[in-house]
């Protein structure tokens, strides 16, 4: 009876609320603790601190087609953290609402890529594990751009 019942870490809706979860944290992180301390700052305010993060996060999802959800519930929860923080910090500003929906978009298209890299670099093997090495410093090098 117990094994009927019992939690499974890699079960779907564990997985995905756990990258929600920790992507809303991140987002709030970045605005609430930006400026705080510089190992901090360093830490959460820049969208390629969230871009290794999320491919952290598909490293270590079992699944790949999880990590790839994975990556873009983070990278979506992760804006959504991050400018309901600054609205409730009253610092959301005008053109706001244009800026969060373009990172949102842009977390949709490459948080599922960054899943799907971090898992690769973990579980998979061959020339796919390199690209997907590469993908990760790529998306951080156009993010800066």
């Amino acid at each position: 009876m117990a094994s009927a019942i019992a939690f499974r870490r890699d079960a779907p809706i564990t997985v995905l609320t756990a990258a929600t979860a920790f992507g809303l944290l991140l987002g709030w992180a970045t605005y609430g603790l930006h400026g705080t301390t510089p190992l901090l700052d360093r830490a959460t305010n820049s969208t390629s601190t969230w871009i290794i993060w999320t491919a952290a996060a598909g490293a270590l999802i079992r699944s790949r087609q999880l990590a790839i959800w994975g990556g873009a519930l983070m990278m979506l929860a992760t804006c959504g953290g991050y400018y309901t923080a600054s609205t409730l910090g009253g610092t959301f500003g005008s053109g706001g609402l244009g800026t969060a929906a373009v990172w949102s978009m842009a977390g949709l298209a490459g948080g599922p890529l960054l899943g799907w890299a971090g898992w690769t670099v973990r579980r998979g093997q061959g020339d796919v594990r390199a690209v997907a090495g590469a993908v990760i410093p790529t998306v951080v090098l156009g993010e800066g751009l």
